[in-house]
């Protein structure tokens, strides 16, 4: 004979529901597994961005390194370019000089052809520093946009660590109150026995079916 168990503590015969320490133990069990593993995930999360921030601003770094070698080198190069245009100049001047010592016009002739080739000579030497700068800077910040990419990726690791980590907060909130639902959802170990010495049931015994979590009806 199944019976609503109603607790009265004052009544001969009570019995309290045994078999409710089994779910509050289980529940206990899955509030703390549940916070363990939030507080588990917020820490994992929080080191995965701080990571992520920290080579970003190591690329950042990188970046501006590389960019100040590529203003350096072609600073060094206009240097360069401008001294090689004063020996040109010099050398000119000295073939000149010696052209007009042996004599004759240094405006037309052989003499005029010799200063021409070494004045194409000279811009030439001018031009290929000027280049070997510009192709040296350019290889800086070529680097320079690499380490840029790789600190923005590491800037949206960092972010997208911590966008996502309610989600994760999310899911395990709601796996644990299915866990608590299904361990309130039915008691735990069948029913209790009770057995009533006087009243209807007095030969009786009847069978303590909680009607709900606490087996209160």
């Amino acid at each position: 004979m199944n019976q609503i168990f109603r607790p009265q503590p004052g009544r001969r015969g009570y019995c309290p529901p045994a078999g409710l320490a089994a779910p509050i133990a289980m529940a206990a069990t899955t509030v703390l597994s549940t916070g363990l593993s939030i507080a588990q995930q917020s820490q994992q999360a929080a080191a995965q961005a701080g990571m992520a921030n920290y080579q970003a601003q190591l690329a950042r770094n990188n970046q501006m390194i590389a960019e100040g070698y590529a203003q350096r080198a072609l600073q060094q190069g206009r240097v360069d370019e401008q001294n090689q245009r004063f020996k040109s100049a010099a050398l000119l001047g000295s073939q000149r000089a010696a052209l007009a010592s042996q004599g004759g016009d240094v405006d037309s002739g052989s003499p005029l052809d010799i200063q021409a080739d070494t004045a194409r000579a000279g811009e030439y030497d001018a031009q290929a520093i000027r280049n070997n700068a510009a192709l040296k800077a350019y290889g800086y910040r070529v680097q320079a946009a690499n380490t840029g990419a790789e600190a923005d990726l590491d800037s949206f690791k960092a972010a997208n660590a911590m966008a996502n980590l309610p989600y994760g907060i999310g899911s395990s909130l709601l796996g644990g109150a299915r866990s608590l639902a299904g361990t309130f959802s039915s008691p735990a170990g069948g029913g209790v026995t009770v057995n009533y010495a006087n009243g209807n049931a007095a030969a009786g015994f009847g069978t303590y079916a909680p009607s709900n979590a606490f087996g209160w009806s």
